[in-house]
């Protein structure tokens, strides 16, 4: 810890004060709250800093995400961790006067009722009566959160323009469109990062002074230089570039990165071929960054993106993509979520430096492939080529378009516990609790069409009211923020001089993340098999399987795990799940038209969700147990594929990719394949990439491994592997989710 308790509560008291005295202007007020908090929660440089900027919440504050996870809601605009203020409370009781007590306990009640968070409650429930479950353990199919995350917002106008340069812009546009206060507080913003600079720029010279070794010395006055450049200046050099990124996104609590080696390639270039630094110069800088997000631990997010088409500098930038992935290789830690964008024609050197770094069991970089994916989001979004080669994934693998949209996720679908209340008229029949429509009972299903009708039905309802609680996301923190770290970096809020959530943004864009629809789609699948086409067991007796967990029905089971399962390259599985996927998302889309997004899209991802929620829905027909993990995103139900490496990217190939923004495919290898047949294995995922693959997550690692380090986590604290959509080490998992790792087919010589 940075700062004391005492010290977070006289900064509530603060905060609070400056928060009501502006009450009257939205855009001001955050702009000087903002300019209060960025003096208090960065924290100072250390000794091993390379780069600075560093943070630490306090009890209140403002945040897209981050800074107020508590009882009371996500880190969400104004935001209020009311479990740790009264941990502080109660801890610095005997040193706050009787004067502060009276005036904390005030700003307790004050944000009780004023954090952004509730007032989203207040919203939802004021339409529906009833606000939505905020996590996998609560009943029914859905659950929601609130946070503005995932925009990337255009660093590389930061870069070309400087501070001074978005000054300037600003002030064009108030001589187009007129004065207001929401240039005004743009303005605020950018003072308050150039005093950051300062601040930080006198602490690199005291540790300048007290440096150890000539070449701390010289790091510490070259950062302090630095750090004086870009206070007004665009950066000249690579050092600059990466700390003008660094302090704005630390500053903003922004958690992904963008196209990095775009935006500072052509400044790392520059410096190599001028022999101002060396690449091991270089790598070190970058470690240096990557400290930082390392100290922040993101791991849902984090994403910093090289490679693919619509780079600007894209010769420069190969060469800082080697840069950045040497240092993931020598990094070895779950963030950042490194990300390539593959094209055909790409540089073999930087796909080889990819192949390579993964087969080391980094779990980095995810590759991902631009000849599926730009075609299919100039699709999906309605824009332009040029706009849809700037779409970059974020968190766990969602689409945005870089300085032009929002996306955040927030929520989550859960496909097979729909199947579940569908075969039990509304109820969870897990938690025993009726939440969902009355689809009828299992006799009125007498065909497949309409048990499968049923099951889209059951899900309608929560996928509609989740895209409203989208929007009111949106609505409300508009209502109470200008969001100007988001705002002066994306198009089109300068330009139309309005804030990012007030009509300024180009794409008011959401995205809704599904789980569990291979499950669902492999157990339709036998259901239709089994009990429609060769009448093998009655509906109803099915259902009395799955709620007797199978126990007793070992021969039934065995039939229901025998039927086709996606993954296999088998079309009667493949077609029932990507008949599904697309079903979900046209539903999905159309709520979110209805609710006035401009695109609300599925995604199929994994936040470690897919073993946690599948915790708590009951057996189902595709022969998996009560409390079983369900299928990991867009990959095969555990240990399902068993046709080969090539039959399961076949399966992953067929969805249509204009009905998603994102989905997750894990593929694991064992090291001595891998890395014995790395061409071979790079061919295979190259034609996997040219022909509708839309994206790999690779681990090298064997099942023994995993086997070991469950049963000697001592010996194993290193081993990194992919959740799904973010990587962990795995002896930090909750057992559930490690059992559903080692489940998972490793594919081998």
């Amino acid at each position: 810890m940075f700062k004391t308790d005492l010290e977070k509560l006289h900064n509530a008291l603060e905060f609070t004060r400056i928060y009501k005295e502006n009450s009257g202007d939205i855009n001001l007020r955050e702009a000087r709250c903002l300019d209060f908090q960025l003096e208090h929660i960065l924290v100072p440089l250390d000794e091993n800093d390379r780069i600075a900027g560093r943070y630490e919440h306090d009890f209140v504050g403002f945040s897209s995400q981050v800074g107020g996870y508590s009882a009371l809601g996500a880190g969400y605009t104004y935001y209020f961790n009311d479990f740790e203020f009264t941990l502080a409370m109660r801890a610095c009781n005997d040193r706050l006067t009787n004067d502060e007590k009276c005036a904390l306990q005030s700003v307790e009640m004050f944000w009780r009722e004023e954090n952004t968070a509730r007032k989203l409650d207040v919203a939802f429930a004021n339409r529906y009566g009833h606000i939505l479950p905020k996590g996998y353990q609560g009943p029914g199919a859905a659950n929601c959160d609130c946070r503005v995350a995932g925009t990337n917002v255009d660093f590389e106008k930061l870069i070309q323009l400087g501070l001074d340069g978005l000054d300037r812009e600003i002030g064009e546009m108030v001589a187009q469109n007129g004065a207001s206060t929401f240039y005004d507080a743009l303005k605020i913003w950018i003072e308050s990062l150039r005093k950051a600079c300062a601040r930080y720029r006198e602490q690199a010279l005291a540790l300048a002074e007290q440096a150890a070794d000539a070449k701390a010395k010289q790091n510490f006055l070259d950062l302090a230089d630095a750090l004086e450049a870009i206070r007004h200046n665009p950066p000249k050099t690579f050092l600059e570039g990466v700390q003008l990124m660094w302090i704005y996104s630390v500053s903003s609590d922004l958690m992904n990165y963008g196209r990095m080696d775009d935006y500072l390639g052509q400044l790392y270039a520059d410096d190599i071929d001028a022999g101002r630094i060396t690449e091991e110069d270089a790598v070190e800088i970058v470690l240096g960054l990557y400290k930082h997000f390392k100290e922040i631990n993101k791991i849902h997010d984090c994403r910093v993106i090289i490679g693919g088409v619509g780079r600007q500098h894209p010769e420069a930038a190969d060469r800082l993509a080697i840069v950045i992935m040497e240092a993931s290789r020598r990094f070895r830690e779950t963030v950042p979520q490194l990300t390539l964008r593959y094209y055909s024609g790409m540089s073999d050197a930087v796909f080889q430096k990819a192949m390579e770094v993964n087969a080391e069991g980094t779990t980095f970089p995810i590759i991902y492939s631009d000849e599926t994916n730009v075609p299919a989001v100039e699709k999906v979004y309605g824009v332009s080529r040029e706009e849809a080669e700037q779409y970059v994934p974020f968190g766990c693998g969602e689409y945005v378009l870089v300085g032009r949209s929002v996306g955040t996720p927030n929520n989550g679908v859960n496909a097979l516990k729909a199947l579940e209340m569908t075969l039990h008229n509304g109820v969870d029949k897990y938690q025993n609790v009726r939440c969902g429509v009355e689809t009828g009972a299992l006799s009125t299903f007498d065909t497949f069409e309409k048990l499968y009708d049923a099951v889209l039905g059951q899900l309608k309802p929560f996928i509609e009211k989740l895209a409203v609680h989208k929007y009111l996301n949106y609505k409300v923190a508009g209502e109470n923020a200008p969001y100007l770290h988001l705002s002066l970096l994306l198009d089109d809020c300068i330009a139309r001089g309005k804030a990012v959530f007030e009509g300024g943004v180009r794409y008011l864009n959401a995205s809704s993340e599904m789980f569990g629809i291979i499950s669902c789609a492999d157990s339709l699948t036998a259901i239709k098999k089994l009990v429609y086409d060769e009448k093998r067991f009655t509906l109803e007796e099915l259902v009395h399987m799955l709620d007797c967990n199978f126990e007793g029905f070992e021969a039934e089971r065995k039939l229901c795990l025998d039927a086709p399962k996606y993954g296999n390259d088998d079309d009667t599985a493949d077609d029932i799940a990507t008949r599904l996927f697309a079903d979900l998302a046209d539903l999905t889309t159309a709520a979110g038209k209805a609710a006035g997004l401009d695109h609300y899209n599925i995604v199929s991802v994994n936040n470690s969700m897919s073993a946690e929620w599948g915790n708590f829905c009951e057996a189902s027909a595709c022969g998996r147990r009560r409390g079983s993990a369900m299928a990991n995103a867009n990959g095969a139900s555990i240990g399902a594929d068993k046709s080969g490496i090539t039959a399961l990217l076949n399966s992953m190939s067929k969805f249509d990719n204009t009905k998603h923004v994102g989905v997750i495919n894990n593929v694991r290898f064992t090291k001595e394949l891998f890395t014995g047949s790395m061409d071979k294995v790079g061919a295979v995922l190259k034609a996997f990439y040219d022909n509708g693959g839309v994206q790999t997550n690779l681990c090298v690692i064997g099942r023994d491994d995993l086997e070991n380090a469950m049963a000697h986590p001592e010996n194993y604290q290193n081993l990194l592997v992919r959740i799904g959509g973010f990587s962990a080490r795995f002896v930090t998992l909750n057992p559930v989710v490690q059992r559903e790792i080692i489940e998972r087919t490793t594919y081998g010589a």
